[in-house]
């Protein structure tokens, strides 16, 4: 077997490291507006456009809930309405790695295949885990003003996830695509409630695979990452949050190699339903007989409908 780095190695670890780099981003469609598709041409601050909450309807008949018996009534048929949320791209992450030419031999003769693989994913895992704990940091209680659940890990079960369905209710969120977004500890708790664990009264499997699909009107996501966000510790406490995916606004694109034929391998890839990018880039020094490989992006974000994200925090 060749121990050369050829097209399609390189396109192989380009395709594993944007595998793990999208899977690892899933969460972020739970509480973001989808990327802008359309901020190729753009500058570094961009607009995306976020739909707000239905206005109430009203009775036709009932002149004092603004019903006039005319459908075209301007308290009735509005415009479309949008709100424009300015995003940024002002964050690009990268991470990589190298290999020597002797450790390209080995690959190469398959010595070192799982080792390599492991090391591709854990590369793209922190370019994408920087975009979640960016993202995190921006739902602080100074933004996201509605009102927050206060609950230590011990004690979160059932009943909160019923208050806070309860509060998404009152807020108007309706029941699709509503989300409960938990760190690991807070998961755990109700995990262990009996209310959830008991497959008789819950009809959840957790006890055999760990695993609790939706609760109420949420479905549940694990964010990992959460609690070690930079500005949490001794002054969020932010521990979880419910929400529904216009809570936050999110561009992102690919920053072009001015010479593409300088480079040992370049490819941009896109996930065509949420516009995830992520540029690979690898090139060889001859000096150090080393080919360096990185994956990054370029990426901005800010809150957008503040009303659709609601805060748990453990004080």
């Amino acid at each position: 077997m060749s121990n050369t780095w050829t097209n399609s190695t390189f396109t192989n670890i380009a395709r594993t490291g944007f595998k793990a780099f999208t899977a690892k981003l899933a969460p972020i469609g739970v509480f973001s507006t989808d990327f802008s598709g359309e901020i190729a041409d753009q500058g570094t601050v961009v607009a995306t456009s976020v739909v707000p909450a239905s206005d109430a309807a009203v009775d036709l008949q009932d002149t004092s809930t603004g019903g006039s018996g005319d459908r075209e009534s301007a308290n009735i048929i509005k415009d479309i309405t949008t709100t424009s949320a300015s995003v940024t791209l002002n964050q690009q992450p990268v991470a990589g790695f190298t290999i020597t030419d002797e450790e390209a031999a080995y690959i190469g003769s398959g010595v070192w295949e799982d080792t390599k693989t492991r090391v591709i994913q854990n590369k793209a895992w922190a370019v994408a885990n920087y975009v979640l704990d960016y993202c995190f940091e921006l739902i602080t209680q100074a933004t996201y003003t509605t009102t927050e659940v206060t609950v230590a890990a011990s004690a979160f079960d059932m009943d909160d996830v019923v208050d806070l369905s309860v509060l998404a209710s009152a807020a108007g969120w309706g029941t699709d695509r509503n989300y409960l977004c938990l760190c690991p500890t807070y998961l755990g708790a109700l995990k262990k409630d009996n209310q959830i664990q008991d497959l008789s009264a819950s009809g959840i499997k957790v006890v055999q695979d760990g695993l609790i699909p939706r609760l109420d009107r949420f479905g549940l996501v694990e964010l990992p990452t959460l609690p070690t966000a930079a500005v949490y510790g001794s002054t969020e406490y932010l521990m979880g949050f419910t929400c529904v995916p216009s809570a936050m606004a999110i561009a992102m694109r690919a920053v072009r190699s001015q010479a593409v034929d300088q480079l040992a391998a370049y490819e941009v890839m896109t996930d065509p339903d949420s516009g995830v990018t992520l540029v690979y880039r690898s090139w060889y020094k001859p000096g150090t007989g080393k080919l360096y490989h990185t994956f990054e992006t370029q990426f901005g974000a800010s809150a957008a409908q503040v009303a659709g994200l609601q805060r748990i925090v453990s004080q």
